[in-house]
């Protein structure tokens, strides 16, 4: 599946890009290599474990004003997502196309918990308080006129594959083997229990906090910059992975990082223009971080004090893979709303993480998928009522759902005409619509027919009157059902009220008219 293949990967780089920052370095301390260890990391594809990612956000004093503008009710969202936690357990991964997880998220203390099961065909996802589990087709579609993939091209698709990998740990190697030690390091012989196994190894403690993060960014592009020839180097080994794969690239209409494959000869001219351009892009951050030293001063020591810092405690075992990480981030910004404030006071995240089996044989829970299942392409056609309607009026999804995020709720901004008595008439098929509802039209007759499952009410009107029959109930619109142009209109007020709706203006700066809003909640 290439989306959970490209989630997966990106927040394993984002969370080895934190790690880097406090624990890497060239040279090994209290007998642990640190390059060989961060290395490891790159080549983990299989694995057993746990994880927690918490975060916290502390509202700027000064952002008030921005709540009262947003509205209470986006001021509640807001304050609902300040401290968001999940929790994975049971987490089995195979490889990139077979996982198991179950977990939960916690909203400011509202639960949600779940499970996942994938594997290269499709990934089921079960949530709690839900009478019904959700399946995603994974299986790339042939279209018409196409052949599935033969064994051949199957084989090709691994191999570009593992070309890929190769490449990511050839750039990662690179990024690693030039990373300076931090500050605070330490390391210790430890040994704990890891997913019931006594693990001997190495405890490493590390932080950089407040300018020390400052300058251990300088000190890395520093670094990153005397090294060209190990730059070279790595460069000439990713481009002779991709001449290794040229004519499968070629066929499948890919480039290189380097622009389209070249002819070998022009191998040499290339890592030249790649290895300059690199250089100057090194030069030019070099050059702005010391503009910003000497002219800004001030916003380095608001952004870089003392309650900015990044921590991680990790357990390593003998094969120097990571099998414990507690990884702790906190920024505290100290400027005003003039010099760019960020919005929040302090922005704290942690991750903890537990591995054990690493790169062992892993067997996942292999998803099934049960007749009654609601596929991607009905969740996305689905009114939120009806998606609603799948969860347990007592779970604490449902009321996160309907209550908290409101997903019952419709607002349709409408096509509208002013008549002459100044009644507002809106456009009926666009309007019943976007609500959901469904509009049949005997041509015949010109009896029109509004069927509203949200509400189960059903509408009959005529075009030309003014009368409406609402659930068999004849009512007096404020006018007529009136065909412009095409299109039929009726009453917005009149029509919003009968499906359970009400009625309001929205201004637009700039624009003449303003917004016709129908909204209702179900």
């Amino acid at each position: 599946m290439r989306l959970w293949n490209w989630s997966r990967k990106t927040i394993g780089a984002a969370l080895l890009a934190i790690v880097l920052i406090v624990v890497a370095g060239c040279q090994a301390v209290g007998g642990l290599d640190f390059n060989t260890m961060l290395k490891n990391t790159l080549k983990v594809t299989a694995y057993e474990g746990s994880e927690t990612i918490e975060i916290k956000l502390t509202p700027s004093v000064m952002n008030e004003g921005m709540n009262a503008m947003l509205g209470e009710e986006t001021a509640k969202l807001m304050e609902l997502f300040a401290h968001f936690k999940l929790q994975l357990d049971h987490v089995k991964i195979a490889d990139e196309q077979n996982m198991s997880m179950d977990g939960s998220l916690d909203f400011s203390g509202k639960m949600v918990g779940f499970s996942v099961k994938m594997n290269d065909k499709l990934m089921v996802i079960e949530i709690d308080g839900a009478s019904k589990p959700f399946v995603f087709d994974l299986e790339e579609p042939v279209e018409e006129g196409e052949e599935e993939l033969s064994e051949e091209e199957a084989l090709s698709e691994e191999s570009l594959l593992e070309t890929s990998n190769k490449m990511l740990e050839l750039v990662g190697g690179f990024a690693i083997d030039n990373l300076p030690n931090p500050t605070n390091l330490t390391v210790a012989p430890a040994q704990e229990s890891v997913g019931g196994e006594s693990v001997n190894g190495f405890k490493v403690h590390a932080e950089l906090k407040g300018k020390e993060m400052w300058t251990w960014t300088k000190s890395y592009i520093d670094a990153l910059a005397n090294n060209k020839e190990g730059l070279r180097e790595m460069l000439g080994e990713l481009m002779d992975l991709l001449y290794s794969q040229s004519e499968l690239m070629e066929s499948a209409g890919g480039e290189s990082i380097f622009g389209s494959i070249s002819e070998a000869d022009e191998k040499s001219d290339e890592i030249d223009e790649a290895v300059d351009l690199y250089m100057t892009m090194l030069t030019d951050y070099k050059a702005e971080l010391e503009r910003t030293e000497k002219e800004e001063p001030e916003m380095l020591e608001e952004l870089f004090n003392d309650g900015t810092y990044v921590k991680a405690d990790l357990l390593v075992d003998s094969k120097l893979d990571i099998r414990k990480l507690d990884l702790e981030f906190n920024f505290q910004s100290r400027l005003n709303e003039e010099d760019g404030g960020f919005g929040f006071d302090n922005i704290w995240i942690k991750i903890s993480r537990e591995q054990w089996n690493v790169n062992g044989k892993v067997a996942p829970e292999a998803p099934n998928a049960a007749d009654d299942a609601i596929s991607m392409e009905d969740l996305f056609r689905m009114e939120g009522y009806q998606l609603l309607s799948n969860f347990s009026k007592g779970s604490d999804t449902y009321n996160l759902l309907r209550n908290d995020l409101h997903i019952t709720r419709q607002s349709v901004y409408t096509d509208w005409i002013l008549t002459p008595a100044g009644v507002t008439i809106v456009s009926l098929r666009d309007t019943v619509n976007d609500l959901g509802a469904t509009l049949t039209k005997d041509a015949a007759t010109g009896t029109i027919k509004i069927n509203d499952e949200a509400t189960n009410t059903t509408i009959h009107l005529k075009t030309g009157s003014n009368i409406a029959t609402v659930n068999g109930k004849k009512l007096t619109w404020a006018f007529p059902a009136t065909v412009v142009s095409g299109t039929t209109y009726v009453a917005g007020k009149d029509l919003a009220k009968a499906l359970g709706g009400t009625t309001r203006w929205e201004e637009y700066d700039g624009e003449e008219r303003g917004f016709f809003l129908i909204e209702r909640e179900l």
